[in-house]
């Protein structure tokens, strides 16, 4: 089984490979000067938050918008279900611990298909009410770093920019679902993303936070027709290139503690989370980006393909090769935990990520093959190509 040997042996040396490209690409776009702002002030910001029914963590959540420090003005709008009584005390609670910030809360009506507001539907109600010269849109998980703006909006001012956004770190290590979720997204997200910007420019956006003019926001036609769409941040990024401005991935880290329940919730999550780019986002690709998303992912499997080889051919060339790709994988996990996340990930949780290593890209490749329905807001969903739910 000579095959075996020499198959174990070219999967480790493409994976050192993988991850030696991807510590370059990381540690040279985090070494790089941030824009230099000229003398003009900093624009106004309006900071758009919609806020999901049963938020698990919205106090904190809110604190953290009260903790900025921007040196321009900054107005919050807080976008509730208009039945969602327990939010909205949350809110304002809030707003009467800070009564110094430019804030209101905003009230949306529900969407009778899904029986409470969505996303969509609350920054459309949100929007008429914002004054910024710059639109922040950030969700209700996400605990931005107090330099948050002064990081994100200094990109807006390079030539061709149309929209910027930062990169998540996850933290809930509650229970099994969240630490999954949590070791998913700190393995996959700055060596993914990160490495994608020297290969091409971002041909989506990451949701959870991203910025862009106001100007530009019209332009592109901002929302219109996406109240029940699942990709509105794919499908702006889309416009956005339409009228010929580019995505910027920029260093703004922030921390999101998003909270499963159960092992159940967090594997409705991962379908969904890819689910959703597979109808919505993958149609509107072009093939070299189609080429530039396989390259850049492609490798996560190897961990596991090299696991799987070992317990198929009970070889022991297999077995030293997955024992050694694991290693890589925690030696670069170690370090972007320490440099980047500032040691985000508890000692006793890192099983979960050598878990993820083994599992998740197959996870990923089996909600990629899935059938077209989720389930979101309780409800069961079928997302058609082009991203509409029903």
């Amino acid at each position: 089984m000579m095959w075996v040997d020499r198959l174990a042996r070219l999967l480790l040396l493409l994976y050192a490979a993988e991850r030696g490209l991807k510590a370059l690409a990381l540690w040279d776009f985090f070494r790089r000067p941030a824009p230099v702002r000229g003398t003009a002030a900093w624009p106004a910001v309006t900071l758009l938050q919609p806020v999901t029914q049963g938020a698990s963590n919205l106090a904190a959540v809110l604190a953290a918008r009260a903790r900025l420090h921007y040196d321009g003005r900054v107005q919050l709008l807080l976008i509730c279900d208009r039945e969602d009584a327990e939010s909205q005390a949350v809110c304002r609670a809030h707003l009467a611990e800070f009564p110094g910030l430019d804030a209101q809360i905003i009230l949306a009506a529900p969407d009778t298909a899904a029986g409470v507001a969505l996303k969509v539907t609350k920054l459309l109600a949100g929007l008429p009410h914002a004054t910024g010269a710059v639109l922040c849109f950030v969700d209700d998980d996400v605990l931005l770093p107090p330099d948050a703006l002064q990081t994100l909006l200094p990109y807006l001012d390079q030539p061709g920019v149309g929209a910027v956004f930062g990169l998540a770190c996850y933290t809930d290590w509650s229970n099994h679902g969240s630490a999954l979720m949590s070791a998913f997204v700190n393995a996959n997200a700055l060596p993914s993303y990160v490495p994608l910007t020297y290969l091409s420019d971002p041909y989506t956006i990451t949701g959870h936070c991203f910025a862009l003019r106001r100007e530009i926001f019209a332009a592109a036609g901002g929302l219109d027709g996406l109240g029940l769409h699942v990709g509105d941040d794919h499908m702006l990024a889309w416009r956005l290139q339409g009228i010929g401005l580019r995505c910027v991935q920029t260093p703004l880290i922030y921390r999101i503690e998003n909270h499963f329940a159960t092992r159940r919730a967090y594997a409705g999550q991962m379908k969904r989370w890819f689910i959703f780019p597979r109808q919505n986002l993958l149609p509107l690709l072009t093939p070299r980006q189609r080429l530039v998303s396989l390259l850049a992912s492609v490798g996560n499997l190897i961990p596991g393909l090299l696991a799987l080889l070992a317990l198929l051919t009970r070889r022991r060339s297999a077995a030293l090769a997955s024992g050694i790709s694991l290693g890589l994988f925690a030696a670069l996990m170690a370090w972007i935990d320490r440099r980047f996340y500032r040691a985000a990930t508890p000692w006793r949780h890192w099983p979960y990520l050598l878990l993820t290593a083994l599992i998740a890209p197959f996870q990923v490749l089996g909600a990629l093959l899935a059938d077209d329905q989720v389930e979101w807001r309780g409800q069961r969903w079928r997302i058609q190509r082009g991203g509409a739910a029903r």
